[in-house]
């Protein structure tokens, strides 16, 4: 039964009164498990189109104009251009030399693609480009040039390396915007508001694009109705239907760089602190952000590199209708790309590594899925984001998105990483969007995601602790759909779905209003609220594509993985928590690794009998001790604890079907049938019952 926002939000505050047995559970809401970033109190922009510009902003994902029409001045707006050099002869002799090895050598957009050639003809055609975009080039500055852009302009820049001078010297912390300019969000943190930075916009960004113009102050509090940026603080567009491009024949030619201290910087993949002069290597990170747009609604970034950045790479916020194509994002600390609370946006043809969370992060998607408002949203449920075409790898998440809302992930590879997809509502607190729902993971390669930074002096710092060997997880998503993908060679788990309560979510309070329809029978009233719903079904589990190979890229780092044809098991194919109550998540109609259903595994060692239900409309979770039990051991986060009862996730996981990992099978089915037996595992287990109102089922 639904129930308005009022008595949604009620009934979170009598779980969180009435939800003191849960306290071994709470601390699953450890920092390795909020995949999560703080950004000031966020609203998901209209969706509709906005016609005081012509053409109309937003309302769809924009349309890329071509390189071409930067010359011949097709289209609206104006053209500025970027170069190295006087009159662009460095960036001229920087494509001359890209255009060699495109034609002699071939390159890779990304590193799972077949080499791309240029022909004579196609390198004589954008060379004739580049020299016409010389002749109009008044820029040294790529900030400069966005800064004299508005509405319907875009910046091209030129083969180069972009290091912004004027921009690192800006000061950080400026008085000008700190702490005035902050906001308070619901969990009680503050943040920059949108006036600081658009009133000191190279304070954390090396560049910035402000989409709207100042308007007024942010409302105090913010609004618990987050479906639409507040009257009273959006201005008109200054920027919207921009464009910004790089016009070399690959990414990196345009290198937008935050970083220092290189060995070698005019290497795509250098990384900042290699070089003597950065005693501690986050002072290497000269920004947080390399490049952000801020309600820049119908943005498109394009043909570019970002790398150098303490947090992100590129940065897109309440924007609505945004496109990031051939964009590459290497060695951010945190993530590569950023879009918060933004709206039919496209990532598309990407790649990047070396980010401590992940590569590419959608948080607190706008709510157009399962529980959406149709009053604000018409056309729902509707994927608002799509990440597509992209190797993901590398890092500590290949995707991550708290909150993510009816985003989809389709037709990438996403390897290398210490777990592949993360996607989760445990951090509700700065995320509006409680329960995350929606989600759709399809047609993707997800493997070899055995990557350990938890060593000392690691390639990648990570940021976060994510169980090492895994591809998929999802904790506390509901109606997701994970189908058609190719999954394989995870050595701890394929995929993981696992409840997480309420109490836990929204200890730091939900960010704005709950959307009546939450996706789990009984909820908010029985205090689970996630992770019902889901189906994951026609997957192939432990095998490669036809004529797979492994990409040069996922020795990188050194990341384990299996070689030859195959087949390439996965620890366990469908890890499940089976937690008390949760209903309608089922897995059919999956492959094994020797091409039979038969072969799949699931869903991981716990408590007898371990079902892994295939019919959605009779599937329930009937509480698992041992598995609680293990989850519990794993929000500790990382130690060197090795008994066959604590958490693995911070080692390697053996090679599947070796002797070390039948052994290692063996002595932990063994002790978490014991475990079972115990007072303390059926406590645990009535407690957990009772909390979610199923007492007396079996």
């Amino acid at each position: 039964m639904e129930m308005g926002v009022a008595g949604a939000k009620a009934a979170l505050a009598r779980r969180a009164r009435r939800a003191g047995w849960l306290a071994p559970l709470v601390v699953l809401a450890v920092p390795g498990l909020s995949w999560a970033h703080s950004e000031r109190p966020s609203y998901w922009p209209d969706p509709a189109r906005d016609a005081s510009v012509s053409p109309p902003a937003g309302g769809q994902v924009p349309t890329p104009r071509s390189l071409a029409s930067a010359v011949t001045g097709t289209g609206p707006g104006d053209v500025r251009v970027v170069c190295r050099g006087l009159h662009g002869q460095d960036s001229l002799a920087k494509l001359d030399q890209s255009l060699l090895v495109a034609q002699r050598d071939g390159f890779r957009l990304r590193p799972s693609q077949p080499k791309t050639f240029y022909s004579a003809e196609q390198a004589g055609y954008l060379r004739r480009i580049n020299r016409a975009l010389a002749q109009q080039c008044r820029y040294q500055s790529v900030q400069a040039a966005i800064n004299n852009s508005g509405n319907n302009d875009r910046v091209v820049i030129m083969p180069g390396r972009y290091t912004e001078p004027a921009s690192r010297q800006a000061p950080t912390n400026d008085p000008r915007c700190a702490p005035s300019l902050y906001q308070t969000q619901a969990n009680g943190q503050s943040a920059p508001s949108f006036e600081y930075q658009a009133t000191c916009p190279n304070d954390q960004n090396l560049i910035y694009v402000q989409g709207r113009k100042i308007a007024g102050p942010p409302p105090d509090p913010p609004l618990d109705n987050r479906q639409g940026i507040p009257a009273s603080e959006l201005g008109a567009c200054l920027r919207c239907n921009f464009q910004i491009e790089g016009s070399g024949p690959k990414p990196e030619d345009v290198i937008l760089d935050a970083g220092k201290g290189y060995v070698n910087p005019g290497s795509p993949a250098a990384k900042p602190g290699g070089s003597a002069g950065c005693d501690n290597p986050r002072n290497c990170y000269t920004k947080h952000v390399v490049l952000r747009a801020d309600r820049a609604d119908g943005f498109v970034a394009k043909n570019l590199l970002t790398r150098g950045a303490r947090e992100f790479g590129i940065y897109t916020e309440e924007i609505d209708g945004y496109l990031l194509d051939r964009t590459k994002f290497f060695w951010n600390a945190d993530y590569g790309q950023l879009s918060f609370t933004s709206d039919h946006g496209v990532i598309r043809n990407c790649d990047g590594f070396g980010s401590g969370d992940s590569v590419v992060y959608p948080g607190a998607a706008p709510e157009t899925g399962s529980q959406a408002d149709t009053s604000f949203y018409p056309d729902a449920p509707r994927y608002n984001t799509t990440v597509t075409n992209c190797d993901l790898r590398g890092s500590a998440l290949g995707y991550s998105g708290s909150m993510g809302n009816a985003v989809r992930i389709t037709q990438n590879n996403i390897y290398g990483n210490v777990t592949g997809i993360a996607s989760d509502t445990l951090s509700s607190a700065g995320h509006p969007g409680f329960p995350a729902d929606y989600s759709r993971i399809d047609h993707n390669r997800i493997y070899s995601n055995n990557l350990d930074l938890y060593v000392d002096n690691p390639p990648v710092e990570p940021l976060v602790p994510v169980p090492l060997g895994t591809g998929i997880i999802y904790a506390g998503m509901n109606d997701a759909r994970v189908n058609n993908n190719y999954i394989f060679d995870n050595w701890r788990n394929g995929s993981m779905l696992f409840a997480v309560p309420d109490a836990v979510t929204t200890a730091g309070g939900a960010e704005g209003n709950i959307n009546p329809g939450i996706s789990c029978p009984g909820a908010p009233d029985n205090g689970i609220s996630t992770s019902c719903g889901n189906r994951l079904f026609d997957n192939h589990m432990g095998q490669a594509p036809p004529g797979f190979t492994f990409p040069g890229a996922v020795d990188q780092f050194g990341a384990g993985h299996s070689s030859g044809h195959g087949p390439h098991p996965n620890g366990t194919d469908f890890w499940w928590d089976e937690f008390s109550g949760n209903t309608g998540n089922c897995w059919f109609r999956n492959i094994g690794s020797d091409g039979t259903a038969g072969s799949i595994t699931g869903p991981g060692t716990g408590t007898p009998p371990d079902v892994l239900p295939s019919n959605c409309g009779t599937s329930i979770g009937n509480g698992d001790a041992a598995k609680e039990q293990y989850l519990l051991e794993c929000s500790n986060g990382p130690d060197n604890d090795t008994g066959p009862t604590d958490c693995d996730w911070w080692r390697p996981a053996p090679r599947p079907a070796s002797a070390s990992a039948k052994r290692q099978n063996a002595e932990r089915r063994h002790a978490f049938r014991n475990f079972a037996q115990t007072e303390k595992a059926q406590d645990l287990l009535d407690r957990m019952k009772g909390f979610a109102g199923f007492e007396g089922r079996p």
